[in-house]
């Protein structure tokens, strides 16, 4: 999920998304894409619901470890 994405960011689109969940009882697995450094932003995204992040530029071995953590393999 893009954080700085145009006229719905990655936080508003994250919490859309949860609210939607809770109806259908599933869980997608959410990770922040951002340019930002851990910090404050960090917070923001978890608050958000987003499970995890990954700081651009984005590194394959990287994602694939985090995706596999979150889905259970």
């Amino acid at each position: 999920m893009d954080c700085q994405m145009p006229e719905m960011d990655g936080f508003e689109a994250t919490r859309e998304i949860r609210k939607v969940e809770k109806t259908h009882h599933v869980r997608i697995p959410i990770i922040a894409l951002t340019a930002h450094t851990p910090g404050e932003e960090t917070r923001r995204m978890l608050e958000a619901g987003m499970d995890d992040y990954l700081s651009k530029p984005l590194e394959k071995g990287r994602l694939v470890e985090t995706m596999g953590r979150l889905v259970g393999k």
